[in-house]
């Protein structure tokens, strides 16, 4: 199954278009805000797969979202109140919220399925190299996903905000990438290890 931005945006425009800017204390900084898109970001991949179907497990650092998201809206805060009518940083203002998003995966795991898209395997070949290893968090995304953020938020209106985080998240996503460690048929006996299969995109 794919993740599920649609839960995502629909939360988050009910948050943006809702008490999220007159219920957060500007001492605050956004942070409130942080913490539901972390939260929210983590319930729409729980049911994301990679390209050969294994599905996630486990072990996205949530935090590190909620953190990234932090540092950003704290500068953001503090430049909109500098004289004479604030500062617009752009988009490295938000590197430090998508380097949040990006290392969030360098933790994750998938399930120790049978893979169904490619060839004859079979099984997961588990211990050593895990079944589906996950080997790049999708850095080569890092600076678009930036772009992406500030696109977002560069508004006024508060209805395509969780689109836009949506999409810049789901692109990102798209560059995760890792390598498949699975068996296959032996002419004799058990199966055997396969060679390593790389893959890319999880969705």
């Amino acid at each position: 199954m794919p993740a599920n931005w649609g839960s995502f945006t629909a939360a988050m425009n009910s948050w943006f278009c809702g008490d999220a800017e007159g219920g957060e204390d500007y001492n605050q900084a956004g942070a409130p805000t942080a913490k539901k898109i972390a939260d929210e970001y983590d319930l729409a991949i729980s049911i994301s797969a990679g390209p050969i179907m294994n599905m996630y497990q486990s072990g996205l650092n949530k935090m590190l979202i909620e953190n990234g998201f932090k540092t950003s809206f704290n500068s953001q805060f503090t430049a909109a109140g500098a004289p004479p009518e604030g500062i617009d940083l752009g988009m490295p203002n938000w590197i430090p919220a998508a380097t949040g998003v990006v290392n969030a995966w360098m933790t994750a795991t998938f399930m120790a399925m049978p893979a169904t898209g490619h060839g004859a395997a079979i099984l997961p070949l588990t211990g050593g190299p895990t079944d589906h290893k996950l080997v790049d968090p999708g850095m080569a995304g890092l600076m678009p996903l930036a772009q992406a953020i500030s696109d977002a938020f560069d508004t006024e209106d508060c209805n395509p905000i969780g689109g836009k985080l949506a999409s810049g998240f789901a692109d990102h996503m798209s560059m995760i990438n890792g390598m498949y460690f699975g068996l296959m048929p032996a002419p004799t006996g058990p199966p055997i290890p396969q060679p390593p299969v790389p893959w890319v995109g999880v969705t």
